[in-house]
């Protein structure tokens, strides 16, 4: 029987003059991604599971809180899609401001490539 790894990778980055905080929990074909301005503060949870074959869109959802623009089940979705594992998703950042949104999908992106690697 093989023992379960979890692998923790932390980040910060500054976002003009904010801070924002990345936390990524690897798990065996899972990953538990956090990004928020406030230490600690799970704003919110979306997972998406990779579908079979090999381009067909992962099924995703929200599972804690309100996300209006659906931005961690579309960033979950797309993580999924693009590596083939489930991914939790939760942000604690504003979803109403696109240049974060981007900012935020492109550190993150660049947090899981290296992880891979």
């Amino acid at each position: 029987m093989a023992e379960s790894q979890f692998m923790i990778h932390q980040a910060t980055h500054m976002f003009m003059t904010e801070p924002i905080y990345f936390q990524i929990i690897q798990m065996q074909g899972a990953w538990l991604v956090w990004v928020g301005k406030q230490a600690g503060k799970m704003g919110d949870l979306a997972v998406s599971v990779p579908a079979f074959g090999s381009q067909a869109i992962p099924s995703a959802t929200t599972v804690i809180g309100n996300d209006v623009k659906e931005f961690s089940r579309n960033l979950a979705r797309r993580l999924a899609l693009k590596y083939g594992e489930q991914f939790y998703v939760s942000l604690d950042v504003s979803s109403q401001d696109d240049m974060l949104n981007a900012f935020v999908e492109k550190k993150l992106n660049d947090l899981v490539k290296t992880t891979v690697a």
